[in-house]
Formats: C-alpha cells, sequence, structure tokens
C-alpha cells in the first residue's frame, strides 16, 4: 500500500517542503506525502545568498533608546528565541513587565541597565525595576530601598552596588 498520492496542481498557498520557500496558489505541486499534505515549488528558485541573522541581545535587562526598561527573556517553548518586555507601570498598582511585539528585537536599540538607570526608574514609579515590588517599609533594608531606587535581593541577583551590612545600612540612611 502506497502512502504517497500522485502530484497535483496546488489549488491553495503553502510552504515548500523541499526548500521552505512560500509557493503561491497554482503555482505549484500539492500531494499527500505520510498522511500529510505537501506542498511544492515546481522548480524550486534558487537559493538566494544567505542573510545574517539579527544579532539577539543577551538575556538581561537594557534600557531602550526613548527611556523604556526592557527585560530581554528567553522563549519557554523555544530557548533560542528571545523576545523583549517593556516595564509598565500603573496607576495606583504595582507595575508588570508586558509582552510588546518588537519591543526587544533591535540590539542598536538596548543598552544594559546600570544601576543608575535602575534606581532612577525604580525611584521614578516607587518600585523595584526588577521584582516590581513596593519601595520602602518597616524594616532597615526596606528604607535603604526607598533611597537606593531597587532592593537588596534584586541588586545582589543583578550584580548591583547595595550596602551589606547594618552599619552601612545605617550610614546610607544617614546621608539620606
Amino acid at each position: 500500500m502506497s502512502t504517497t498520492a500522485p502530484a497535483r496542481t496546488n489549488r491553495y498557498p503553502g510552504k515548500c517542503a523541499a526548500c521552505s520557500g512560500w509557493v503561491p496558489a497554482d503555482a505549484g505541486t500539492f500531494a499527500r506525502e505520510g498522511g500529510k499534505n505537501v506542498v511544492r515549488h515546481v522548480v524550486c528558485p534558487s537559493a538566494a545568498p544567505a542573510v545574517a541573522a539579527a544579532a539577539q541581545p543577551d538575556l538581561g535587562y537594557y534600557v531602550r533608546k526613548d527611556g523604556a526598561a526592557i527585560k530581554v527573556v528567553a522563549s519557554k517553548s523555544n530557548p533560542d528565541r528571545r523576545y523583549g518586555l517593556v516595564f509598565t507601570p500603573h496607576a495606583g498598582k504595582r507595575p508588570t513587565w508586558e509582552y510588546v511585539k518588537g519591543a526587544g528585537y533591535s540590539v542598536a536599540d538596548l543598552t544594559p541597565m546600570t544601576a543608575g538607570d535602575a534606581a532612577a526608574l525604580g525611584l521614578s514609579h516607587g518600585h523595584c525595576i526588577f521584582c516590581c515590588a513596593p519601595l520602602g517599609g518597616k524594616t532597615l533594608s526596606a528604607h535603604v530601598s526607598a533611597l537606593v531606587g531597587y532592593g537588596e535581593t534584586c541588586a545582589a541577583t543583578n550584580s548591583l552596588p547595595y550596602p551589606k551590612g547594618v552599619a552601612a545600612q545605617r550610614a546610607r540612611l544617614a546621608q539620606g
């Protein structure tokens, strides 16, 4: 029993099984192979010169040229694919990192986030730029975080400066 049906003209457009190029309707062949519908060019176009893949930014936090904070993350379904999340403040609510199409696509628009950038963004919104937790609270570390612009744990995770120990934190509070 054969699993391949004879080829005929494709009535619908599709992706060529041979070259992965687009085959317009009525411009190629259609066949049933191994239980699947397969579309092919009659003659595949000559291979165009390979276009270098756009450089992808490293995973992490960035600032775009317009001042927006961007978090570049890996796709859960395809770890080789990366995309950008934009820091989005909400009036009276905790800010979030939201997907915006093309946000982290161009490496040229992104510069790695510095401690100063993180502090400025955190202080301007009243929330840690990394975990979106509100700045401030009852503990000594929380008071320092409200001055620094990001939390102690996030500082350690992202290798940013933060006063270590009670004496250093009290000295930071004294500076104001």
